[in-house]
């Protein structure tokens, strides 16, 4: 089976490209082993219907890039705001005196470096020959394990696996005991929570909405349990969609 892709430029781009029927499926960065949640990514969530029909936990490994061999002269590095910061430690002893400058993607990083002789990109093996550039540093990431978690987003509803995740965006008022009111029903329904996020409602100031995620399928009886009491309790219960987990 063929597979086409179609690059953007962006994580609020991917969300549109989909919603518009463009594409069958998209692939956003939800976390980073080293740096944690993109925030973007869930902010995008709270303004789309889409669903998560997938994840894709990948090693990242961070090379250094530039026209030529002398590496240590650059006065700038491109790269995704991610990246640099993955590569923090690695940039302070190393190139110490270069500007570091945040752009879009490392691809749109490589592209500014093949026109000039005085910057580096941080990158993917992939993008060097693309761009013309050479590997001069290579997985100079800080974390040996660093990896990202992706998200396979679509408009399909996947059935269980057996080895599930179910990922909920959850919103209550603002009250004393709110968040322990929110996590209760997963706790009495025996439902396992692996991680919690908060973002800003952005309509009305110190209000927050939840990211969770949990153990198993929505379709299995302790979170359709769970999800019941939850909805007597929060204001806004939605489940970001039911998938296998990733294996690395």
């Amino acid at each position: 089976m063929n597979v086409g892709t179609l690059p953007v430029d962006s994580i609020g781009q991917v969300f549109r490209e989909v919603e518009a029927g463009r594409v069958r499926y998209g692939v956003v960065p939800i976390e980073n082993s080293t740096e944690g949640v993109i925030t973007h990514t869930l902010d995008m969530f709270m303004q789309s219907g889409l669903r998560i029909c997938g994840e894709i936990s990948l090693r990242i490994h961070q090379n250094l890039m530039c026209r030529h061999e002398n590496w240590q002269g650059v006065q700038k590095v491109y790269a995704h705001a991610q990246s640099l910061a993955q590569c923090r430690y690695w940039l302070d002893k190393h190139l110490p005196h270069a500007e570091r400058i945040p752009v879009s993607s490392n691809a749109e990083a490589a592209r500014l470096v093949s026109h000039d002789d005085g910057a580096a990109a941080l990158g993917s093996r992939q993008a060097a020959p693309i761009y013309g550039l050479h590997i001069v540093q290579d997985s100079i990431e800080d974390n040996p394990n660093n990896t990202t978690r992706f998200l396979v987003i679509g408009d399909q509803v996947v059935t269980p696996s057996g080895n599930d995740r179910t990922s909920l965006l959850v919103s209550t008022r603002n009250r004393p005991g709110s968040l322990y009111h929110l996590l209760k029903p997963l706790a009495e329904n025996g439902v396992d929570m692996t991680r919690i996020e908060s973002r800003p409602a952005r309509t009305t100031n110190w209000e927050y909405f939840f990211f969770l995620d949990v153990r198993g399928h929505e379709q299995d009886a302790d979170i359709s349990g769970a999800l019941a009491a939850l909805r007597d309790e929060a204001e806004v219960v939605r489940v970001l969609g039911s998938y296998p987990v990733a294996v690395m």
